[in-house]
């Protein structure tokens, strides 16, 4: 039985869900990719999935990366990455959390097996969902190999490409609410009262998909704060290694691929002590509490007047970002499909 995979999602801009799936997918050998015949978003594509997939996917072992596939395809591998939309539901649209509450207690229970990132995804997916522990497998992200320290000319041409300052803490967020953007620009206009003057908090990240996330929030206007949106991959590496430090207080993740990004380019972390980024961080990261503005602010003083904790951050993430490998990755994926009897 042969491999094909629901590329589905590989038809939008490069995020968390679609790296993982190029990543284990270019590392898997030659399997047979299903996509829509031309690009289709929201209802459209969800249609095309339960609709045209199925059939075509017909005589194989069908591998579904990002969360989603149809519920009529028992012989299925999917990756669910977490169950915020059951957990958090406030901060999704209606639509997209109606939606997701209808399909995938269904789904999971259909397919052979289930896979998710950590230990606490694992739990809540079995809570929430119905479905016993023993038939999630936790196979962790890995880190993709622009992600590493890089040299002072990589750093600067980035600077001048974005147009950076010379000095810069990065926040990576979206219009996901669960990144914490507001309370962390708020946290930064406390926090920049006792800290240098030529220090700003960049912003990067996509603020639009309104219809996943419903409307952002107001944003705080705060000095010395710069949003440059999506960044291209080409420079996400050398604007991380760039940093001062890496803040990612998010409220609610199922991993934190961010987190072990800024570790492999030997960036200090800043992150929640919080579902699964206290468990990926490992220790390599200054944990605060994200539901507090006022932590959030400690925090990043506490890491940026103290140089010999940066360091040592940065060193012991350098190390903890050295356990997540997307070759690992892929050979567990490898092992589960032949397990379920797939020719790969």
């Amino acid at each position: 039985m042969k491999i094909a995979v629901n590329a589905r999602v590989t038809q939008f801009a490069m995020g968390g869900q679609q790296r993982v799936a190029a990543e284990i997918a270019s590392r898997l050998g030659p399997m047979t990719e299903l996509v829509p015949d031309r690009p289709l978003g929201g209802m459209k594509a969800h249609a095309w999935e339960q609709v045209v997939l199925p059939v075509r996917a017909r005589g194989h072992l069908l591998w579904s990366p990002s969360a989603t596939g149809p519920v009529s395809k028992a012989r299925q591998v999917v990756t669910l990455h977490d169950v915020a939309f059951l957990d958090v539901p406030e901060f999704f649209s209606r639509a997209f959390t109606a939606f997701y509450k209808a399909l995938l207690p269904v789904l999971v229970r259909r397919v052979d097996r289930v896979v998710t990132v950590s230990a606490f995804s694992r739990a809540r997916i079995a809570a929430t969902l119905g479905i016993d522990e023993s038939r999630i497998d936790i196979i962790p992200n890995g880190v993709s190999r622009h992600f590493r320290p890089h040299a002072p000319h990589e750093i600067a041409a980035t600077h001048a490409a974005l147009d950076l300052p010379a000095r810069y803490l990065l926040l990576q967020a979206t219009s996901d609410r669960r990144k914490n953007l507001a309370a962390t620009l708020r946290a930064w206009a406390i926090a920049q009262a006792a800290l240098p003057d030529d220090i700003t908090l960049v912003v990067s990240g996509n603020l639009g998909r309104a219809h996943v996330f419903g409307d952002v929030e107001a944003l705080p206007d705060v000095p010395r704060t710069r949003l440059i949106g999506y960044v291209a991959e080409a420079h996400m590496g050398p604007l991380m290694a760039g940093a001062e430090a890496f803040l990612f207080p998010s409220l609610y993740e199922g991993f934190g691929l961010p987190i072990v990004e800024a570790m492999a380019c030997n960036t200090p972390v800043l992150t929640a002590a919080a579902t699964a980024t206290d468990e990926i961080a490992g220790g390599a990261a200054l944990l605060v509490d994200p539901a507090s503005d006022a932590a959030i602010a400690e925090g990043i003083v506490a890491l940026m007047r103290d140089e010999g904790l940066r360091t040592r951050l940065a060193a012991d993430g350098l190390r903890r970002a050295r356990d997540f490998s997307w070759d690992v990755a892929a050979e567990q994926y490898r092992t589960l499909f032949r397990t379920l009897g797939a020719d790969i």
